[in-house]
């Protein structure tokens, strides 16, 4: 009971958002959050419950975004049939990606992510139809609708609870408590009947298509896409993110995504400061903290009377 009812103040919180911020900073930090939610989940889907490190997401993030901007930009397709594409394509290109990288196990794999990282990030810093390092200007908004920040705030939030529902639906299913036997013992999970490439490959290719999704959603918000938007630092924060709130749960990484979003906020003047600190968060919560810092926050309520129950702060997720 209590935890539908703190479930249900956090949605209320978050629908009132832009009756607070209006068309001011505060909306727009909540449209960014939403979209950041959507990574950083679909990220932890693969991080957190099939154990797969991918140092890759923000190529993903970014092949939506272009993909979304270029047909949207240059050839006036509507944004209500970018937005699938850019899915798409983001999902046909990581099933490419993912069925030669899953022979690799291990560091090996790792690289793999990073070295496609690095070939993306070129590609949208030197292909002529992304508009190179200047980027790609003039990408539209949805429609006379979503003109301003409040509308595309619900929009953003429709379509950010949506992917959410997704992602919960898969890790409380029979196919997530296979992906979890994958995690935790890949041989034996292989002895109980599961092929853990095809499991891998399925899961990279929908993470996958959750960051075209989120890309193209950013991108037309933005009106403006840029090659930093989706560089390699971008892919460390989406770890870092999932990390900080705590991956394998199912709301640690839109908690991470909150505190990463806060300390931003704060540290906005002092990049390098916040550079510093990002790292230095890394390395505590990866030697001191590996559950994340929603586990032993929830554990706090606890100790206080209140029990959010064991969805947010397990292991497993369950």
């Amino acid at each position: 009971m209590k935890t539908r009812v703190l479930t249900g103040l956090g949605l209320l919180g978050v629908l009132l958002v832009p009756l607070v911020g209006r068309e001011g900073y505060v909306t727009h930090l909540g449209i960014t959050m939403l979209v950041f939610s959507i990574l950083a989940s679909s990220l932890n889907l693969l991080m957190g419950y099939t154990g797969l490190v991918s140092i890759a997401h923000a190529a993903f993030f970014g092949i939506g975004a272009y993909t979304s901007g270029i047909l949207a930009a240059r050839y006036g397709v509507s944004f209500w049939l970018a937005l699938p594409a850019a899915a798409a394509v983001a999902g046909l290109i990581a099933l490419a990606v993912g069925v030669p990288s899953f022979r690799t196990r291990g560091i090996y794999y790792i690289i793999v992510t990073v070295a496609f990282q690095l070939i993306a990030t070129e590609m949208f810093e030197n292909l002529r139809v992304t508009g190179g390092g200047l980027g790609l200007k003039g990408i539209p908004r949805p429609g006379p609708l979503f003109q301003s920040k409040v509308s595309y705030y619900y929009l953003t939030l429709a379509i950010a609870l949506a992917a959410h529902w997704v992602v919960v639906r898969i890790i409380r299913s029979p196919m997530g408590m296979t992906l979890m036997a994958i995690r935790d013992n890949e041989t034996k999970a292989r002895m109980m009947g599961a092929d853990p490439l095809q499991y891998k490959i399925f899961v990279f290719v929908l993470a996958s298509v959750l960051a075209g999704l989120a890309g193209s959603v950013y991108v037309h918000y933005v009106e403006y896409a840029h090659p930093d938007f989706f560089n390699f630092f971008v892919s460390v924060d989406l770890f870092l993110t999932v990390m900080l709130g705590g991956a394998g749960t199912v709301y640690g990484p839109v908690f991470g995504v909150v505190v990463l979003e806060v300390i931003r906020e704060v540290l906005h003047e002092f990049a390098a400061l916040r550079l510093l600190l990002f790292g230095l968060l890394l390395i505590v919560i990866i030697v001191f903290v590996p559950e994340g810092l929603l586990a032993p926050a929830i554990r706090l309520f606890k100790r206080l009377g209140v029990r959010p129950g064991a969805a947010l702060a397990g292991p497993s997720g369950r």
